[in-house]
C-alpha cells in the first residue's frame, strides 16, 4: 500500500442510490433481453440494482461490474464485496467476485454441475458460487487462472442464501495470488494459503452475475465494493 498518501487504497464503492442506470457511467450492465432490464429500485433509504432473467436455460446472463480493469491481480491484495437479494430461490445460479470481463461480456464465470467446478468462458475469476446444477445445492468458493480450476471449495449449507433475505458474499486475493479468503455475511467461511497462484496476473473487475437456469428470478444488488492497495510506481 502507498504509504506517501493517506489515501493509500483505492476504494470504489456503488450503492445504487440513482434513478437510472445511465445515470453511473463507473459502472457496467447487461440485461437479459426478455425480462431483465437491468433499472434501479428505491427501496426504502435503499437504492438497489436489479439483475433479473427469465426462464431460458443456461441461454443469458444478467451482470453489473464496475467499468474499467482497473483491479490487477499480482500488484496488489483484492478485495471486494456485495450485498444482495434474491426473490425466488427455485433454480438459480450466480457468482460475486472478482472476473477478467466487464459485465457488458456476456461471459461466465463457473459452473459445479453435478458437483464437478468448471470455469467457463472466463479464463481468469475469484469468488463465491451458487448452481442448481450442482448435486450439493451449496455456496462454493472458487478461483480460475488461465481456464484452469484453481480453489473450489463446497460450503456448509447453513450459508445458503434464503429467498428476499439480505447476504453479503465477498473474497480477498493477495498480491502474490497465492492466498485467499472467501466471506459471507463478514464471517471468514474458507481460506487458502499455499503457494500456486490461484487466478493469473491479469486486470479484473468486481461484479455480480445471475445466469439462466429456466426459473425466472431477480437478484437486487444493494452495494457493489471493492478495495486495492494504491500502485507505488
Amino acid at each position: 500500500m502507498a504509504i506517501d498518501t493517506s489515501f493509500g487504497e483505492v476504494r470504489q464503492f456503488e450503492d445504487f442510490l440513482l434513478t437510472a442506470i445511465a445515470d453511473t457511467p463507473e459502472i457496467e450492465s447487461l440485461a437479459v433481453a426478455a425480462t431483465g432490464v437491468t433499472e434501479i429500485k428505491a427501496l426504502g433509504i435503499d437504492g438497489r440494482l436489479n439483475l433479473g432473467v427469465d426462464t431460458s436455460n443456461d441461454d443469458d446472463i444478467a451482470a453489473v461490474s464496475f467499468g474499467k480493469l482497473n483491479w490487477r491481480s499480482g500488484a496488489n491484495d483484492l478485495k471486494m464485496e456485495a450485498r444482495i437479494f434474491i426473490d425466488s430461490i427455485t433454480d438459480n445460479k450466480f457468482f460475486v467476485g472478482f472476473g477478467d470481463s466487464l459485465a457488458s461480456a456476456d461471459e461466465t464465470s463457473f459452473s459445479a454441475t453435478t458437483d464437478t467446478v468448471t470455469i467457463d468462458t472466463m479464463a481468469d475469476a475469484i469468488g463465491i458460487l451458487f448452481d442448481n446444477d450442482a448435486t450439493t445445492k451449496v455456496l462454493w468458493c472458487v478461483a480460475g487462472a488461465t481456464d484452469s480450476v484453481t480453489a473450489n471449495k463446497s460450503l456448509n449449507a447453513k450459508y445458503n442464501p434464503v429467498a428476499a433475505q439480505a447476504i453479503t458474499l465477498g473474497c480477498f486475493l493477495s498480491a502474490d495470488r497465492t492466498s485467499a479468503v472467501w466471506y459471507v455475511n463478514n464471517e471468514e467461511v474458507y481460506r487458502i494459503d499455499g503457494s500456486t497462484a490461484l487466478v493469473a496476473a491479469t486486470d479484473l473487475v468486481p461484479m455480480v452475475q445471475n445466469f439462466e437456469q429456466a426459473t425466472a428470478n431477480i437478484i437486487s444488488v444493494d452495494y457493489l465494493y471493492g478495495r486495492k492497495g494504491r500502485s507505488t510506481t
